[in-house]
């Protein structure tokens, strides 16, 4: 009997099986959706940083003034009246007040008995002081100039102002006539000529306590080896002139008007021209300006309005722009 051979089948291959990429293109895709809204929340918070560091500031119109400080020494048209007996002095005319020649000023008691009163009379016009310093002779304006700084400085430390008051004695000063309609001269020490000044160039000075501006005429700048000095003439004058020898003063170099901003707040635009970012109603915009001057960290400009909000920080706001 024979027996049936029958072989098995060989083994089926195996097929590769295809990758499905559906799953892996959603998860790239969701994953770049997430890079853009983290991205895009990212910079939404860094313009929201940006936009609180920008710093805002309303500018308005002012001036701006270049000052150069002066002290300067002063020399008076005036003269001293002396006591002419010994005895209580009675001010008649009150300090500062401007009387006519032949006026009766203050009156004298004799301190000897029987004696009649003595009326001290204005020899000229002139504004009234009872402040002395022994000076009144050796520093006129015409004098003022001739000598030298050290020499004057060491004149006027030797002032010892006195205010002549009840008894006086025979012969001592006790008023001072200033003729406040003959002019003031002036000497100020300059560490170096400011630029521009020249001989019969009209200054302006600012005095400490004064309301306005005085207007001084440069009459003579002179070389002292070490240093400079400039001569100076005022022709009005108010009370604060009156009594004192020298005076802190400022003489004003420049004087610029227009919107008064920060420098920080300028920046170079469009074809490299000057001006500021502006805080508009909605957005941020351009504005260009002309520069007047600066002083300091100070700048004034025109081609602004009052009242415009300027940013402080134009690097930031040319950021937020672009």
């Amino acid at each position: 009997m024979k027996t049936a051979y029958n072989p098995l089948p060989p083994p089926a291959r195996s097929r590769p099986r295809r990758r499905r990429l559906g799953p892996w293109l959603l998860r790239g895709a969701a994953l770049a959706i997430l890079i853009l809204v983290a991205w895009s929340g990212i910079r939404a918070a860094t313009r929201a940083v940006a936009w609180y560091f920008l710093l805002i500031q309303p500018v308005d119109k002012g001036t701006l003034e270049d000052n150069l400080p002066l002290e300067v020494y002063i020399a008076r048209e005036e003269q001293v009246l002396t006591a002419p007996v010994t005895g209580t002095l009675t001010p008649v005319v009150p300090e500062g007040e401007r009387v006519p020649v032949g006026a009766t000023i203050a009156r004298l008691l004799p301190v000897a008995a029987g004696a009649q009163p003595v009326d001290l009379k204005a020899p000229c016009p002139g504004q009234v002081s009872y402040e002395t310093d022994g000076l009144e002779g050796s520093l006129q304006p015409a004098k003022l100039g001739n000598i030298s700084y050290q020499d004057l400085k060491r004149l006027v430390n030797l002032a010892r102002p006195v205010t002549a008051r009840g008894q006086v004695q025979e012969g001592a000063a006790v008023v001072r006539l200033v003729n406040n309609l003959a002019p003031l001269r002036l000497y100020a020490p300059l560490k170096e000529r400011p630029a521009g000044w020249q001989e019969g160039r009209e200054v302006t000075l600012k005095v400490p306590g004064s309301d306005g501006d005085v207007e001084a005429r440069l009459l003579r700048l002179q070389d002292e080896g070490n240093q400079q000095a400039a001569i100076l003439e005022v022709t009005t004058w108010d009370n604060n002139w009156l009594l004192p020898r020298r005076l802190q003063v400022a003489a004003v170099l420049h004087r610029y008007r227009g919107i008064i901003i920060p420098a920080s707040a300028l920046a170079t635009g469009p074809e490299g021209k000057q001006g500021v970012y502006l805080l508009g109603a909605r957005d941020l915009q351009w504005q260009t300006v002309s520069v007047v001057g600066q002083v300091g960290d100070q700048v004034a400009v025109r081609g602004l309005d009052a009242g415009a909000e300027v940013v402080l920080r134009p690097q930031v706001a040319r950021w937020l722009m672009n």
